[in-house]
């Protein structure tokens, strides 16, 4: 008999594990939301290099946000935009993309948030990555074009 008791409790103690674990996870809804600010971040990476192919690298948000809505996937590019225009995104305006080979260097551009507390960030290379803030003041911003 105390071998059944020893095999419930262990039984329990992994449901009850199981159930924290179910509990402290993210929601579908949370899930979707960091998805949507991963989703942001890429596209405005896009255009930005779709616009610096072109000889002409984004100097503000004016530029940038009219450049995504007369892309021929402006509808795709909404809530990017959005997330530009509303202060949401921080870019580090007329880039220097010529170096592919030290792009991945450099942040292109991060939320705004993780000035304070680390976040999403898309290096300059396209790659979207989380930052802790540590490693965000550490980092190099990409540097400007020159004249």
């Amino acid at each position: 008999m105390p071998g059944g008791i020893t095999l419930l409790r262990s039984f329990v103690s992994l449901l009850l594990l199981c159930a924290a674990c179910c509990l402290s996870g993210c929601s579908e809804e949370q899930q979707n939301a960091v998805r949507q600010r991963r989703d942001n971040l890429d596209k405005i990476w896009q255009a930005y290099a779709e616009m610096y192919k072109t000889d002409v690298s984004p100097k503000n948000v004016g530029e940038l946000a009219a450049w995504m809505a007369e892309s021929a996937d402006a509808g795709t590019r909404g809530a990017a935009r959005d997330s530009l225009v509303e202060g949401d995104v921080v870019v580090n305006w007329n880039g220097d993309l010529s170096v592919p080979e030290t792009l991945g260097n450099f942040v292109l551009a991060f939320e705004a948030g993780t000035l304070a507390r680390g976040g999403y960030v898309v290096m300059a290379d396209g790659k979207v990555k989380n930052m802790t803030l540590k490693e965000f003041q550490a980092a190099a911003m990409l540097p400007a074009s020159q004249p």
